[in-house]
């Protein structure tokens, strides 16, 4: 046949699908002789028992075909010992394939036709989009709340109709790392009934969760446990990717249909690998390993996360499996988005990740780290990026959050009580203003009586422009007031906020709220929103962080007077959302009701407790203040009111955790908040 004869190339089946992330920076990385803590495989050793198990199996004889449904000892044991107490017939409801991305993939093709929906996480792993494109059938994509991993109950409820097949449930959560609630369960169990839909649980990260959390899972849920498929992977629990042996546990009637793809897609995989597995896991060695492979891997995310504290990497600590994101904004360059950035990174640095963007379109600029490593590893990791340089100028607005620490968190309290100072400032007197202060808490006896006190913005000098009164500070940032606070703050066992005006070593002037607590921590935020009718801007730098900081189990969000007026830097987007946001103002009498009325809607649309402390009097400039300090709940009720009368006063409230979380759990509306970036 002459060249010119031959057939067009058909349309592609797959016209979205292209070389994986995984293989494109796993090949980018040997290339580069980069670290790779991109693809999801651990450097551990795999159990010597289990190697020494495949060795002896390859000896005595079992080379051949593994049975099409898996190895019917290895089987027997997923039903009865990884499922225990889930009542699964070992011989028609437990199928073994190469990995469980086969299995997975025999299922879907088999319960999948042309026109069903099947709904995914967004992001998502990658392998459920294509597969479901192959068979036609439509994907629905729920964002995760925050783009964290939060499981988003209603919006997976929600998007479940007469049409959908399958809803794919994949927890711990690859790539953000996070895991399912009973909450998730619930709602999707109600939205199922009655439907034609089943339910794909990818668990392949098994007992890796971390820090005590609940593991609710679906097989577990009377409602959806006939529903329900699972996937697991012995490659991820024992080290092992490279061996390819994972299953599907599946209720007899799907595992016929799913069966017959599988006899002619995989067949049957690693024969002797599975004798190895069903011999060594009836060994003390193989359960000692169960046993601890969910805390090591929670050792290696903490060295992990301790290290990164040295960069300008945020983070939501992963909650189950190996991978970690990080937020890299602050080392784009410009134009460059985080897959070009995880490019540069394994070329000039030596180190390749995952770019968040490569699962969703929707994420912001990040990357995923695989922390399933030797620590020699980890540190490797660690020294590499604690080295990557910040562009120049290409600082950018940054959410940052201060975890607990054995110095800074105190004693966790169910209950909170927060007290406002309503001060009459007086005009450029740094030593007045501290001596009121200082006669104030000791006269109203604080200690044992308070846990946190509020100050008045600019409370050592008023809303100043005169660019002699910022407070110097010394290189480390530190300076005469922010000493002061933390004193105050030990001797009154109390955490002292409030802001002041500030120049830092190198001559830039900062609004900048500070943060002491009685075991020592001070936490700064540095006013994001500049405000222009008063030439803010041309006397301070605006900041580049969103600060949350965590206190006796309690999480704040700091802001300061004109930041009220802006709802997106205020979205309540992390899991756990924070508890209470604290606003310190010189707001205008002439502005009050505005005042008011943006605290009580900060309060209501971020289902939070919201201390909000203005100061009154007459300013140099000729303004005036009325005050209208307040602390109001999550649904908007005021529960302490200075009033608007122009008057000094105090006001106290306490706050309660159970409240706050049944009012949450009752009117679930974080779930459903629209998704406001913070990113410029």
């Amino acid at each position: 046949m002459k060249r010119s004869e031959l057939p067009s190339l058909p349309s592609s089946k797959m016209p979205n699908v292209g070389t994986t992330i995984f293989t494109e920076m796993s090949a980018l990385a040997q290339a580069c002789g980069a670290l790779n803590m991109a693809q999801g495989f651990p450097d551990l050793a795999t159990p010597k028992g289990l190697r020494n198990a495949a060795r002896e199996a390859m000896e005595n004889g079992h080379n051949q075909y593994a049975p099409m449904a898996g190895n019917a000892d290895l089987r027997r044991w997923i039903a009865h010992s990884y499922h225990q107490g889930m009542g699964y017939d070992p011989e028609d409801e437990i199928t073994i394939g190469a990995g469980a991305s086969s299995v997975l993939f025999a299922a879907m093709t088999a319960l999948l036709r042309a026109g069903d929906e099947v709904v995914v996480q967004d992001p998502c792993y990658d392998l459920y989009a294509p597969v479901a494109e192959l068979q036609h059938a439509r994907v629905v994509n729920v964002p995760l709340v925050n783009d964290r991993g939060e499981m988003n109950a209603n919006g997976l409820a929600s998007a479940i109709n007469h049409r959908t097949r399958l809803v794919i449930l994949n927890s711990p959560h690859n790539p953000t790392g996070m895991v399912t609630t009973e909450a998730v369960l619930d709602a999707l169990a109600i939205a199922m009934e009655g439907t034609s839909a089943w339910l794909i649980s990818d668990e392949v990260y098994g007992p890796m969760v971390h820090d005590g959390r609940p593991d609710p899972r679906p097989s577990n849920h009377p409602q959806l446990r006939g529903r329900t498929l699972v996937a697991g992977s012995f490659g991820k629990l024992f080290h092992a990717t490279g061996w390819k042996i994972g299953w599907l546990a599946a209720p007899k009637a799907i595992t016929t249909e799913l069966r017959k793809v599988h006899q002619y897609d995989v067949f049957s995989t690693g024969a002797p690998f599975q004798q190895a597995l069903a011999t060594y896991l009836d060994t003390d060695e193989a359960q000692a390993h169960l046993d601890t492979v969910g805390p090591i891997y929670a050792e290696k995310r903490d060295r992990l996360l301790a290290g990164l504290k040295e960069t300008a990497l945020t983070w939501t600590p992963a909650e189950g499996g190996y991978f970690q994101v990080v937020d890299v904004s602050k080392y784009l360059l410009e134009g460059e988005n985080d897959h070009d950035l995880a490019r540069r990174w394994t070329r000039d640095h030596g180190l390749a990740t995952i770019p968040m963007s490569a699962f969703s379109k929707r994420c912001k600029p990040s990357v995923r780290i695989c922390f399933a490593k030797e620590d020699a590893t980890i540190d490797k990791a660690l020294s590499l990026l604690q080295s990557i340089p910040i562009p120049a100028g290409q600082d950018r607005l940054i959410a940052q959050h201060h975890e607990p620490t054995a110095n800074s968190l105190g004693d966790v309290t169910e209950s909170l009580r927060v007290m406002a100072l309503q001060m009459d400032l007086q005009w450029h007197d740094p030593s007045a203003n501290l001596a009121l202060i200082a006669n104030e808490l000791t006269r109203l006896d604080v200690a044992g009586t308070s846990d946190v006190v509020v100050l008045p913005e600019m409370f050592t000098t008023g809303f100043t422009m005169d660019p002699s009164m910022p407070e110097a500070l010394d290189a480390e940032g530190k300076g005469a007031t922010s000493e002061w606070m933390l004193t105050q703050a030990k001797h009154h066992d109390v955490a002292l906020a409030g802001s002041v005006a500030v120049r830092d070593h190198e001559g830039r002037a900062w609004n900048r709220f500070w943060w002491a607590t009685p075991e020592g921590t001070l936490v700064s935020y540095d006013k994001r929103h500049l405000f222009t009718l008063a030439k803010e801007a041309a006397q301070y730098e605006a900041g580049d962080a969103r600060i949350e900081v965590e206190w006796r189990g309690w999480s704040f969000l700091l802001q300061t007077c004109y930041d009220l007026r802006f709802p997106g830097f205020a979205r309540n987007h992390r899991n756990p959302p924070y508890d209470v946001a604290i606003y310190v103002a010189n707001w205008p009498e002439k502005r009050r009701e505005a005042w008011r009325t943006l605290l009580q809607a900060r309060a209501i649309e971020n289902q939070c407790f919201v201390v909000g402390v203005n100061r009154v009097g007459v300013d140099g400039s000729g303004h005036r203040y009325a005050g209208d300090s307040m602390v109001v709940d999550m649904a908007g009720a005021c529960l302490a009111d200075a009033d608007g009368d122009g008057q000094s006063k105090t006001i106290e409230a306490t706050l309660g955790r159970e409240k706050l979380r049944a009012f949450r759990k009752a009117l679930p509306f974080l779930e459903d908040a629209d998704r406001f970036g913070i990113f410029t």
